[in-house]
């Protein structure tokens, strides 16, 4: 397919932007941004001081932790905005809804990589078509290549078309469930097993029937980068996880989540994986049940 979009593309019946649109990948390097730097949008997710010491030159600051990627509702933390609030965050960045859009967060941990990948979803959730994800995030550049400062952004009117598919609820995942489909809990093992638990999490433990996979399992521990295909394959398959068919991502508040989602989505390619955004806190809230795996041994230990 793409030899024929560039054979097209030699004959004149397609433009360079309609080549560079067909063929955006999932994850893309420093050489790939510095290539394509005027094709694509580039949002950084970090915060706005480590923004300012140092960033992709025209990127534009999208403070994951600072701007309202999440909000709450129903009383709850950390939902995706509904329509109307993320065609307003997103127009506020400068975006109307066509462009390609790249991602920029940090490696430093599997947190920052989540919270990057938690807007590559949102982007895709607003659907925007051609979204990617910087591997091995802002570390991965050469310090001579980034610039000090801030950008100004000019406002735009964004236009969301809502993509429901990449979204689960609590009733599909309580339908997953009946069904024998994988629910995924994304958080590091000690949450999954009930010895740590986010203050914003009513209870200890994981869903009750769900499995879980440590987020370190998919990444190199040394870059921050996605593991290869064939490595991440081999890691579900280790901790007996089924990446095909219909399947939800889980976490706390739906970040650590989005890492996970990420990677069956995008990177392996399952087109029915979505995303629980209310993760536990709304599963505890909405009554559904949980395990806590050091209920089974008397308690947590140490």
């Amino acid at each position: 397919m793409d030899s024929l979009l560039r054979i097209l593309a030699l004959l004149g019946c397609l433009g360079p932007l309609d080549l560079f649109s067909a063929s955006l990948p999932v994850l893309v390097n420093g050489a790939w941004l510095s290539e394509n730097r005027h094709e694509v949008v580039v949002l950084d997710v970090r915060s706005r001081a480590e923004f300012m010491a140092g960033h992709w030159p025209q990127s534009r600051w999208a403070g994951f932790n600072e701007l309202d990627w999440q909000v709450e509702r129903y009383g709850l933390p950390g939902y995706l905005p509904g329509e109307n609030g993320l065609a307003a965050l997103l127009g506020s960045l400068g975006l109307a809804g066509q462009e390609s859009v790249i991602v920029v967060g940090s490696a430093r941990g599997p947190r920052q990589i989540a919270e990057a990948s938690r807007v590559v979803w949102s982007l895709m959730m607003a659907g925007f078509q051609q979204v990617a994800l910087l591997d091995g995030g802002i570390e991965s550049l050469s310090s001579d290549d980034l610039q000090q400062g801030i950008s100004s952004i000019e406002a735009k009117r964004c236009t969301i078309n809502w993509q429901p598919d990449l979204l689960a609820d609590s009733n599909r995942v309580e339908d997953l469930l009946d069904n024998n489909r994988p629910v995924i809990d994304f958080r590091p093992s000690l949450y999954f097993d009930g010895y740590k638990r986010n203050p914003q999490v009513a209870e200890g433990g994981t869903i009750y029937d769900g499995v879980g996979i440590p987020p370190v399992r998919l990444l190199d521990k040394n870059t921050g980068r996605f593991l290869p295909v064939e490595r991440l394959q081999q890691e579900f398959q280790r901790y007996d996880i089924q990446t095909t068919g219909s399947l939800a991502a889980f976490s706390d508040t739906g970040v650590w989540a989005a890492l996970g989602w990420f990677v069956l989505h995008q990177i392996l390619q399952n087109p029915n994986a979505r995303l629980y955004d209310g993760s536990l806190v709304e599963w505890i809230d909405w009554g559904g049940e949980m395990h806590d795996s050091t209920d089974d041994m008397g308690g947590p230990i140490g």
